[in-house]
């Protein structure tokens, strides 16, 4: 899933003339706070995530209603995977700042770490709500629903994704997969087809498409695509390994078990691939 900082950096210069004129007089609390943020979101910038945290801890007890700095400091969390963490400053930044959707959204990705995908979808959903302009979030959210076998609202959400963004290859790739998994093998096909629009040499998307051909019971095509993918990426597994399958269907023993044989040596799982292909050799 894409996942993105929120408010981490940005804004510096005025910042900067800020701390300049604290060092001239008595800062507030609320003053010193917003240097310590500031100083957080620069640690965060450099990766250095506990000295990060230390700046969000200080700059919260200066000002425990700072929505921003929960919501950061939950962010930092989350990069070192302490899922649980990174909630509970979600939960305070949304309490502080009800509307903050970059909140609810980050919230929506730790759900999703901890397999709370009901819960990730009421984020993303609400997130959306907030901001219909958030393009991850709707891949985020279709993401999770695909996963969830939820195919026709993933392929919904995907393509509000690529309205947002029109060449999004990931949207398109997963759109299609969802519409191929759905039955929809026409409108599948359709997105495989843009994709190689976009780039000729997308190997993958050859691979899925030849895939859906096959499905369609088009082994031809799907033969000439997986042969499409190997001329792109001779180093790709699965477009051996498929093919292989639909030649065994066909009939075309010995192809196919060189094509097995090279798949397993490309990494495609051995056990596997030679047990559907036997299958398949058995059927024909």
């Amino acid at each position: 899933m894409k996942n993105v900082f929120e408010r981490l950096v940005g804004l510096f210069t005025l910042f900067l003339i800020g701390l300049l004129a604290l060092a001239a007089c008595g800062a507030s609390d609320s003053d010193k706070a917003a240097e310590r943020y500031v100083q957080g979101t620069v640690y965060t910038a450099a990766g250095q995530w506990q000295n990060a945290i230390k700046e969000f801890d200080e700059s919260i007890r200066l000002n425990p209603e700072a929505a921003d700095a929960h919501n950061n400091r939950g962010a930092v969390y989350a990069e070192l995977d302490q899922f649980q963490k990174a909630i509970g400053d979600y939960d305070e930044a949304i309490r502080i700042e009800p509307d903050l959707s970059n909140a609810y959204y980050n919230r929506a990705i730790a759900y999703g770490d901890l397999g709370g995908f009901g819960k990730a979808i009421e984020d993303y959903t609400a997130t959306l709500r907030l901001d219909a302009s958030n393009a991850d979030a709707y891949f985020n959210r279709g993401y999770i629903r695909y996963q969830l076998g939820q195919y026709k609202l993933a392929a919904s959400d995907f393509g509000d994704a690529i309205i947002l963004v029109p060449n999004d290859v990931e949207a398109y790739l997963n759109r299609g997969l969802a519409y191929r998994n759905d039955g929809q093998y026409d409108l599948a096909v359709v997105d495989f087809d843009h994709l190689l629009a976009l780039n000729p040499k997308d190997a993958a998307a050859y691979v899925e498409r030849g895939i859906t051909y096959d499905a369609m019971g088009l082994p031809d095509w799907a033969i000439e695509d997986f042969t499409q993918a190997i001329s792109v990426d001779p180093t790709s597994g699965l477009a051996y390994a498929n093919r292989a399958l639909v030649l065994a269907f066909a009939g075309a023993v010995e192809e196919a078990r060189a094509d097995a044989e090279r798949a397993i040596e490309l990494g495609v799982d051995r056990e596997t691939l030679i047990t559907t292909l036997e299958l398949n050799i058995r059927h024909e």
